[in-house]
């Protein structure tokens, strides 16, 4: 059943670079075809802004390579996570999310989980949602909040930076003030965006759960028919992954070029993939207490028509003088299948598969800094002795 309305949302744009007079500066340079960015373009662009300057600076002040610095720009590994890896993939995984979201939200819609009295109020929030993401006053605030924590971190640069090439001496070097002042910048303006979408759906979900809904617990995905919302939160595994390769660079240079011990960062690893599962999965917890409710509510029936029905069927096999079985079986054995997806329904909407995606990517990029403290030969070794 479609319950469109009449405020029918672009909800696919809020998870997208931008609209409006966002889009339309894009289709000038060729980094939009009009409605959509070209994701791809803009990637590559933020490779050519980021990581290429502080390539030429850098061959220019001779810190790229050699031994000038005690750590080049060529061996520091924090700029490939920065800017080879982690901007790109925020920028092409707006791509996912919006996808995604769009067909989660399309499906909430489309369905009769929700009440049809409550479709409006729905459409009603993602309109707000989308102004509130598409708005100008939003990059405006972003930039603002990136300039000035650009400016906070230029007090105290000398202690926070991780590779030598930044500094000669007590001088920054024009590769260092381009990455303070320009690259590092366009990282954090990506952040405050995607924290920002975070929090926006966030909000959509608990709005979304305190509406009228109707969940069906006899729903073969056993979360009420709305396992579909753990893909939601699984597809944020992009930032997650951006997030811990910085991380996982950042105690790689700690290892090779401070000394440190790379089990010293157990602890924080563990704390880190910790917060990131409790902050993407809270907000499904926001649906357990309706979930758990229409549980106990659709057991306690079927509970006792299974009972009247497996009563009545034993009555009639006692009586049964034809040996053939009587119809009622398989709808005893129907019923069964219903209270069995009942009694296994989760109180949250999520699917393990959604938990694992989010783990592989806090725990994936972490994995190579094996190799800083064991030989690959012996890691490969190893993992063939598992396997065999």
């Amino acid at each position: 059943m479609n319950h469109q309305t009449k405020t029918d949302p672009d909800i696919e744009s809020l998870f997208l670079t931008g609209g409006g007079r966002i889009i339309k500066g894009m289709e000038r340079f060729g980094l939009s075809d009009g409605t959509r960015p070209r994701l791809d373009r803009l990637a590559i662009l933020s490779v050519a802004v980021t990581w290429l300057p502080l390539l030429v600076l850098a061959t220019m002040e001779g810190v790229a390579l050699g031994d000038r610095v005690e750590v080049p720009l060529l061996k520091d590994f924090l700029p490939y996570g920065q800017f080879l890896i982690a901007i790109p993939i925020l920028i092409l995984g707006e791509a996912i999310v919006g996808k995604t979201l769009g067909m989660v939200v399309a499906e909430l819609r489309r369905s009769d989980i929700l009440s049809p009295e409550d479709t409006p109020k729905l459409d009603q929030l993602l309109t707000r949602v989308v102004e509130r993401w598409r708005g100008r006053a939003v990059n405006i605030v972003f930039l603002i909040l990136t300039t000035i924590i650009t400016c906070f971190s230029l007090f105290g640069a000398q202690e926070w930076l991780t590779g030598a090439w930044q500094y000669i001496g007590d001088r920054i070097t024009l590769p260092g003030w381009w990455y303070l002042l320009i690259s590092v910048s366009v990282m954090r303006f990506l952040a405050l965006r995607w924290l920002w979408r975070l929090l926006l759906w966030t909000t959509v979900l608990w709005r979304t759960a305190h509406l009228r809904l109707q969940p069906q617990p006899t729903h073969p995905d056993r979360a009420g028919g709305l396992a579909f919302l753990g893909q939601t939160q699984a597809v944020f595994g992009v930032l997650v992954f951006a997030l811990s390769v910085q991380l996982s660079c950042l105690i790689a240079d700690a290892v090779c070029y401070r000394g440190a011990n790379l089990m010293d960062f157990k602890g924080h690893v563990i704390a880190y993939v910790l917060i990131v599962l409790i902050v993407l999965l809270l907000p499904l917890l926001l649906f357990a207490p309706k979930l758990i409710r229409v549980r106990d509510e659709k057991l306690l029936l079927l509970t006792g028509s299974t009972y009247n029905g497996a009563q009545d069927l034993e009555r009639k096999l006692r009586e049964n003088r034809t040996g053939e079985l009587p119809t009622e079986i398989s709808a005893l054995c129907d019923m069964g299948a219903l209270y069995e997806n009942a009694r296994w329904m989760k109180p949250v909407p999520l699917e393990w598969r959604h938990i694992l995606v989010l783990l592989l990517a806090a725990i994936l990029p972490f994995l190579p800094l094996v190799f800083l403290v064991m030989p690959a030969k012996e890691v490969f070794g190893m993992l063939l002795k598992l396997l065999g």
